[in-house]
């Protein structure tokens, strides 16, 4: 602490204050301590005002100067299997900083993403990093997701310099959405490089995203929301590996049905990301006849689910008879499977018209026991709340198993005028519970007979539009392609709960574009850690500890880590990174993120 003679040029005097000097973010600062008074007037009361309050802040800093010893390599222990560090170290004090950058760090630039940007920024006379805001964007969505002027007003939490205003980030959008199409290029040929990505299945969902708003526009639109909501929405189709990571993604306005997603992103992957003969694997919504011959005519496969409950005549007598099924050994679950003929509509686009076409198809059929009783349940729910609730004017969810009767309400004869009484059809229940537990796969996907020797190549595209894999592919495999599907599922529920990419707050189509695209980024380099870390933890339990993992200033440019769990430990040891020391230096700090740079 010392004495400072400050001369203040509107009264012309002399203010004396204590001031001490502070080291803040790695920098040594002046700060006022106490002002003292004007050193004309404290003149009045000492013979020399100046050395007598220099004693006093001697005396001062004396009282302030405490000996104690901190060891730099010291590191919290983990006896247990999920246990946090001790409470006290819980306990921050005015700006943190968010340690759990350093893995998602490591990841964005062993994908090239900084160099993507960079390279790419040259050619702007932006005065502003690209690539810095959208590291910020990438890893806020991560470590705290919020609107864009939030994560803004969070940047100082990340370990780097982020000088740039919050109209640089939205005048950023443009270019990120710009240069969409290249970057997801780009990163599937990092994933391909770095992880051996196997192309040759994809697996393809829709969702939607919601606005808090009721204006539609030509892209925010209302329609089918996932969530019922009554918003407007906008469309995704995400396209997936094997194993579950993301590959590419689609935009489409909120009142486009689910089917015709599927074609927009087949030429994305065809023209795109170059790649051939892919075996696509969707649920019921794709099942429709232009998709299919789509496929076909791109010399590709597909794995798709069809309705067993708007399943024809024909397919549902073969459903039903139980010859010809293979059961498991606790009889809890069946399967067969046949290949023939099918008749499907396929559209003129030269004159708008349906016309048949007969292509031939593999029709694998499974029952469920388990399958069974949750229809059964859930079927039972919605008839308990339909006859306590609903009504006969429509035939919504489990409505539609109540007949309406026209009667006499007093004597109970059937009348002329409209006084409804609803009456539970017995013969549609019976009907639908037959097909309980069933569902069905259709499919151009086969295999190698037994005998039959392995060809050139991974597969091949036959004569009659089936594709045949070079190895034995019987009706478990396909079902077991067809089961992974469930990955996207989770994928989807990941950015809607974890990531919080909705509700959306920008509004127009290009800022939308790059909100999306960041998100993208976001949940690769999430389900990217997760395969570096094999799949060891709960994604839950990991972003809850990642998001917690604060550093917070215990003395001069020495840092104190809070809320350290064996998860953590257990992360930096996958990813070569010390990352469950009690204290770091700012020093250790820029040295751990670049060496998460150095990865290329």
């Amino acid at each position: 602490m010392h004495v400072n003679q400050m001369f203040e040029k509107k009264t012309g005097r002399y203010l004396l204050q204590f001031q001490e000097n502070v080291r803040i973010k790695g920098k040594t600062k002046t700060r006022t301590v106490e002002t003292i008074g004007y050193l004309d007037e404290l003149e009045k009361l000492y013979d020399n005002p100046v050395a007598h309050f220099k004693e006093i802040a001697k005396t001062r800093t004396a009282d302030q100067k405490r000996t104690y010893t901190i060891h730099l390599d010291e590191h919290y222990s983990f006896d247990q299997e999920y246990v946090r560090a001790d409470q006290n170290s819980h306990q921050t004090k005015g700006e943190v900083l968010a340690f759990g950058m350093m893995p998602l760090s490591l990841i964005y630039h062993e994908l090239e993403i900084d160099y993507f940007m960079n390279n790419r920024r040259r050619y702007t006379k932006a005065r502003y990093n690209h690539n810095t805001i959208f590291q910020l964007l990438v890893y806020g969505r991560i470590l705290f997701p919020c609107s864009k002027i939030g994560t803004w007003r969070s940047r100082q939490q990340l370990i780097g310099k982020m000088d740039f205003s919050e109209h640089d980030v939205y005048r950023s959008l443009a270019f990120f959405a710009s240069h969409k199409t290249a970057l997801l290029r780009h990163l599937h040929k990092r994933v391909s490089a770095l992880y051996g990505r196997d192309t040759s299945l994809m697996y393809y969902d829709v969702t939607n995203y919601y606005w808090e708003t009721d204006e539609d526009d030509c892209f925010r639109k209302r329609g089918v929301s996932k969530e019922h909501r009554p918003e407007p929405i906008v469309q995704m189709g995400l396209l997936m590996d094997e194993r579950g990571l993301p590959i590419s993604y689609g935009l489409f306005a909120g009142n486009i049905n689910d089917t015709l997603t599927f074609s927009p992103m087949m030429g994305e992957v065809d023209e795109t990301l170059e790649v051939r003969n892919v075996i696509y694997i969707a649920d019921k919504a794709m099942m429709s006849g232009d998709n299919r011959v789509e496929v076909l005519v791109n010399k590709g496969g597909y794995v798709f689910s069809s309705s067993v409950r708007k399943a024809n005549a024909q397919t549902r007598k073969f459903i039903l008879d139980d010859n010809g099924y293979e059961y498991s050994p606790d009889e809890t679950s069946k399967y067969k499977s046949r290949i023939l003929p099918v008749e499907v509509q396929v559209t003129d686009f030269s004159t708008g018209t349906k016309r048949k076409l007969i292509i031939n198809e593999r029709q694998i059929v499974m029952w469920s026991k388990k399958y069974q009783d949750k229809t059964r349940y859930e079927r039972q729910q919605a008839l308990q709340k339909a006859s306590d609730h609903g009504t006969a004017e429509n035939n919504h969810a489990a409505n539609k198993y109540f007949k309406k009767v026209v009667v006499n309400k007093v004597d109970g004869q059937i009348v002329e005028h409209k006084e409804y009484v609803r009456v539970l059809d017995d013969d549609l229940l019976s009907k639908d519970e037959q097909l309980d537990g069933y569902y069905l796969i259709c499919t151009n996907v086969v295999g190698l007979q037994h005998d039959e020797k392995p060809f050139t190549g991974s597969s091949r595209f036959l004569d009659d539009n089936m594709i045949q894999l070079n190895r034995v592919v019987d009706d478990r495999h396909i079902i077991e392609m067809y089961q992974g599907l469930w990955q996207i599922e989770d994928t989807f529920r990941l950015t809607k709960s974890i990531l919080k990419a909705r509700p959306v707050y920008v509004v127009n189509e290009t800022s939308i574009e790059a909100h999306f695209l960041s998100c993208f980024v976001a949940l690769l380099v999430l389900r990217i850690l997760e395969l570096k870390t094999d799949r060891s933890f709960e994604m839950g339990k990991m972003m809850h500890d990642l998001r917690n993992l604060q550093l917070s200033e215990d003395i001069d440019d020495i840092y104190r880590l809070n809320n350290a769990t064996n998860i953590i430990k257990r992360i930096g040891e996958y990813l070569d990174l010390d990352m469950h020391k009690i204290r770091y230096t700012m020093t250790e700090l820029k040295k751990m993120v670049a060496k998460t740079k150095k990865t290329h």
